[in-house]
């Protein structure tokens, strides 16, 4: 949001989706969290990486934000990079293939028919 942090991808990222679980609804404020995923040789900071602070939201998942401003920031670990969708700029080239804990979705929420729903992650993942 305030621009300390940028990032770029060298081609589309390979998965998006879309997490309904209980973390991700209070880190966005929504209804579910909007995700892509690319291997690491995909992605590099060209800026403000010294500004990204963390949060470990669950055994081993962090949380990573922009210290200045809050906004949800990339997360590299294990050869990927989880990034929360709305910190594009432009569009990441890829739509939501899949939802993912939508066994745990807010009561308040109707999930889509579209994409895929799984309980919670998606099999063979």
């Amino acid at each position: 949001m305030c621009g300390t942090v940028q990032f770029q991808l060298d081609r589309p990222p390979d998965v998006m989706n879309l997490c309904h679980c209980s973390m991700c609804r209070k880190v966005t404020g929504s209804a579910f969290g909007v995700f892509v995923h690319t291997p690491t040789e995909n992605f590099r900071w060209l800026a403000g990486e010294s500004a990204l602070a963390s949060y470990e939201s669950s055994r081993e998942h962090w949380r990573v934000f922009c210290a200045t401003c809050g906004s949800s920031m990339p997360n590299v670990e294990a050869g990927s990079v989880c990034i929360p969708t709305g910190a594009f700029d432009d569009d990441p080239g890829i739509t939501p293939s899949v939802q993912i804990f939508v066994g745990s979705k807010a009561n308040w929420h109707d999930v889509a028919p579209q994409p895929p729903g799984y309980d919670e992650f998606e099999p063979d993942d």
